[in-house]
This record gives structure tokens, sequence and C-alpha cells, in this order.
């Protein structure tokens, strides 16, 4: 079930015995578990009534005597088990052996007064597995995965729509591309964001600039650009401007390569016919990237996007092999390629 109807139910003093959680966005973890946590234990928490194990460290054995143990103060209590990695096809080294038998029988007569939650970081599970499909059947399942950019930035506009201020249109499209449309860095953001503007009605985009730095693939996009439109000087600059962050010029070049590669992909499908969604399934990448990464592609002639592809993958075997210095080597290449 989406979290957000979960979130409404449990609000609602309705929640269930066992949650699944699955998915890798932290931000919509920690959402979950605070409303648990308000509605279940009135936000009172203490070491009695919420038990956290961590299964790569701890036996499920002592988690499930702990949730079938009878509490003396009578109240409901909330088991949460995290890193349960039995339920995927993963062989975590140095983690506890599990005997998924103890959580199967467990699952045919949950306790009373108590919510287990199982917190599973992960992008699927082990669906061959008795355990996983048991678990499936008993659990009412929370989608907690990465979210879709689209469905970011409708998240973003229906917690702004909810405070006391504005803000721009132009300020949500800066922002959420500084973000990079990441979710948990979003709201993170959105918080100092907020204590920054606290005074003000609305947020600009200005505030965004002064406060939100961008992402490093909002950078590399932009250095890309550069280089394509060859202002070496630009180019230079905000290569510079990365070093001085700590970004690593192995790094850097990693991600041009990465970026050109695409565009060159991307390049020759556009010339083979290939619609965005087709392209976006072949390429194993997400949609919103590809239309972005084809806008900026569709600006630039298809044989120097090779050309600039071909020297970086040169350059980068000249770094590796210790013919070139890695804190010169791109300083050259932007010089030769925009010359």
């Amino acid at each position: 079930m989406e979290i957000q109807k979960q979130l409404q139910k449990i609000k609602a003093g309705k929640w269930d015995p066992v949650y699944l959680l699955l998915g890798q966005e932290n931000y919509l973890v920690d959402r979950f578990r605070e409303t648990l946590v308000d509605s279940v234990l009135a936000g009172d928490v203490n070491a009695f009534n919420f038990v956290h194990f961590d299964l790569q460290e701890q036996a499920l054995s002592d988690a499930m005597l702990e949730a079938n143990t009878i509490s003396f103060f009578q109240e409901t209590r909330i088991i949460w088990l995290s890193h349960p990695s039995f339920l995927t096809g993963d062989k975590s080294k140095g983690a506890v052996k599990q005997d998924p038998d103890e959580l199967l029988a467990y699952l045919d007569h949950p306790a009373e007064e108590v919510v287990l939650v199982i917190e599973a970081p992960y992008e699927k599970l082990d669906n061959r597995k008795k355990v996983v499909k048991e678990l499936k059947k008993a659990a009412s399942l929370v989608d907690v995965g990465e979210m879709k950019p689209d469905q970011v930035a409708r998240y973003l506009e229906g917690y702004v729509s909810q405070l006391d201020q504005a803000m721009d249109r132009d300020a949500v499209k800066l922002f959420l591309e500084r973000t990079d449309y990441k979710l948990s860095r979003t709201m993170d953001e959105m918080a100092k964001l907020q204590l920054f503007t606290a005074d003000a009605d609305r947020i600009t985009a200005q505030d965004v600039r002064l406060l939100v730095e961008p992402s490093i693939d909002d950078d590399i996009f932009h250095l890309t650009d550069y280089l394509m439109r060859g202002q070496a000087e630009a180019a230079l600059s905000l290569y510079r401007n990365l070093i001085a962050d700590k970004q690593s010029p192995i790094a850097i070049l990693a991600l041009l390569m990465s970026n050109f590669r695409l565009y060159c992909q991307i390049n020759q499908f556009q010339c083979m016919g290939y619609d965005q969604g087709s392209m976006a399934k072949a390429l194993s990448a997400h949609p919103y990237r590809i239309k972005m990464a084809g806008k900026q592609a569709a600006a630039y002639p298809g044989d120097r996007l090779i050309q600039a592809y071909l020297a970086l993958v040169d350059l980068d075997y000249r770094i590796k092999t210790g013919r070139v210095d890695q804190d010169l080597g791109i300083e050259w290449f932007i010089l030769r390629f925009c010359g």
C-alpha cells in the first residue's frame, strides 16, 4: 500500500500486527516510524515499549522471544527489526545466520498488543523463499522505495501547500534540480530553507541559490554543456570549484564519461527512431533521466559527442596507467577539447 494511505490509517488509530517496509528511502521510513510511535505509544518511547533488533548482529529468535513476551505494563509495544538480509538472495558477510522458521511460526499467531515492523532496505526480496511468500501474505506491505522525480515534485508541492509561506514556481524548479529530485535530500534541505526564510512570507529562487548547494550531477550537467559549447574558461572555473569542494578528479572524470556515453547512446537510438520509453527500457535507465539527457544531447552534433566520449576514455586510460597526472589531466582535456 502507498505510505500516505498507511499513515492516514495509523493516525486514525488503526494499525496492523505486522508491517513490512520495503525500500531505501530513509525519509519515508522516518515518517512511518514517527507516525507509528505517535499513534501507538502516544509519543512516549522507552526501552520497554519500543525494542529494536538489528538482524545483522542479533538473532531473530531473540526478537521473536521478545515479541511473544507478555508486557508487565499491559501496553502495546513496537518491535522493530532492521536489516533482514535472510529475506534476500544476498549472503551478507559477517551477518548472524537466522532461522526463518522462527518468523514463520510468529506470523501464524502474532502476539496481541505488539506491532512488529520489519524494515527491509532493499530494492526487492527473494520471492522464491517460503518466508518471503508468507510474510507478504501476513504483513501489511508499505512501499518506502525511492520516489520517481514526478512523485517527489508532487510530494513537495503538497508539503509546501501546508506551509504558512508560499514558494515561487521558479524557486521550486531550481530547488528540485539542486536536490536532484531525491526525496530525503529534498526534505532535509527544505527544513533548512524554512528556517532561513522564517520571517518571510514566501521562498524565492534567490533564497534557494543562497542556501542550497547544487548536487554533483547538476554540476556535471553544466560542465558537460560548457565543454560542448567550447567555453573553456567557464568549464575550468567549475571544475576547479568542484576540486575545491573535495571532489575527486577520478570521480568527476567517471561522471563525465557516464554523461557522454549516455548522450552517444541516445543520439544513436534517436537516429534509429526509438521513442523515450523504448530508450529507457533498452538502457535500463529512468525515463526522466532519458528525457533530460535527450534534451541536452539534441543540442550537440552526434560526431562531436562521440569525439568527446572517446577522448575521455583515452584520458581515463592514461591516468590509470600513470601516464598523466590526475590533478592536471582533466584541465588539459578541457583546454584541448574546447580549443
